[in-house]
């Protein structure tokens, strides 16, 4: 009984969402709720679309700390994964190591991909910091996937990884990912996936290759 309530519960939720959010003035609202399949499936499959969010010059400092945080290392060794530099002696970095950290430059860049009209709008954010000598060769990357909705969806499973490039080339291409799954007034659910591939290079410019 209490599955059959929590069922109609989020059938209703789904419906009322749906709705006009305020009636056009002087008028009184007109409820226009999913009543098929393919209105939903409409909704869910709504075009997609790809956009660069938000690009910066960022300070290696930064990203060292990033690093540090991220991987368990000490501030130094932060420091001189993310310049592409070695150590000497534990925590202190040699000359030819501090040099190297001077010439590298640091960029910040989050991407976005999603698809769906509301209560069905589901995304997904990927964000990189990458370093590198400019016109030379990328020193650090890391980078990081959220799943984003307005409505009825959930995401889950969120992942990146390196397709190709990264240290020690010039360029690196990124795959992010997420899956996601949507209530209908139905028994079952949508399902799909996000995904994209942004690429960055040593010049700290970056670009789309591909997504879904």
């Amino acid at each position: 009984m209490h599955i059959k309530v929590t069922q109609l519960a989020l059938a209703l939720f789904v419906l009322v969402a749906l709705m006009p959010a305020a009636a056009v003035a002087g008028r009184s609202p007109e409820p226009r709720p999913i009543e098929t399949s393919e209105q939903a499936r409409r909704l869910f499959d709504a075009p997609g679309y790809v956009s660069l969010l938000r690009q910066r010059q960022v300070a290696v400092e930064e990203v060292a700390a990033v690093a540090a945080e991220t991987e368990g290392l000490t501030l130094p060794e932060a420091l001189a994964r993310v310049s592409g530099s070695s150590q000497a002696n534990g925590e202190r970095i040699d000359l030819a190591a501090a040099e190297s950290e001077a010439s590298v430059r640091c960029s910040s860049v989050e991407w976005e991909n999603g698809r769906g009209t509301f209560p069905y709008r589901r995304w997904i954010v990927g964000h990189t910091y990458w370093c590198y000598q400019y016109g030379g060769d990328i020193t650090y990357r890391t980078s990081n996937t959220s799943a984003r909705v307005d409505g009825v969806c959930s995401g889950s499973n969120e992942r990146d990884w390196r397709i190709s490039g990264g240290a020690g080339y010039s360029w690196v291409v990124v795959h992010h990912e997420a899956d996601f799954s949507c209530v209908t007034p139905w028994w079952y659910h949508l399902n799909d996936s996000i995904w994209m591939q942004p690429a960055f290079n040593s010049y700290g410019s970056t670009s789309m290759t591909d997504s879904n």
